[in-house]
């Protein structure tokens, strides 16, 4: 019965030398370009990513958002202006129609009640 470890196995044989393998350092093989991170390769500016039109509606969704910020932010001034000019004017006629009730009359107190109120109708429009 042989053994599966045969002595011909465990023979030693004298190793050929070989020829010291020469290391590329400048890519792999010739077909090959040259990695980006090898030492000679010549400093060429990165290419520019490709344009998806993924990243031209993110484009156009920020840039909405900021204009519909900037809207947001010019249609609130507006309108604390514009209440505040109510304010004033309300404060207005109020002082007004406290300077009518100080009159002697009824029907001069009235008189000057109706005529507050027309100015104050015609300054609202």
């Amino acid at each position: 019965m042989s053994s599966r470890y045969d002595n011909k196995s465990f023979t030693q044989t004298k190793a050929e030398p070989r020829a010291p393998q020469r290391r590329r350092v400048h890519g792999g093989s010739p077909a090959q370009p040259p990695m980006a991170f090898d030492v000679g390769y010549g400093s060429a500016p990165p290419a520019a990513p490709a344009r998806t039109w993924r990243s031209t509606v993110v484009g156009i969704a920020i840039g909405f958002g900021i204009v519909l910020a900037f809207a947001m932010k010019w249609l609130m001034s507006y309108q604390i202006d514009s209440a505040e000019e109510r304010r004033v004017q309300q404060k207005a006629v109020r002082a007004a129609a406290a300077r009518c009730y100080g009159l002697a009359s009824n029907a001069a107190i009235n008189a000057c009640l109706k005529d507050v109120e027309a100015k104050s109708a015609q300054a609202a429009q």
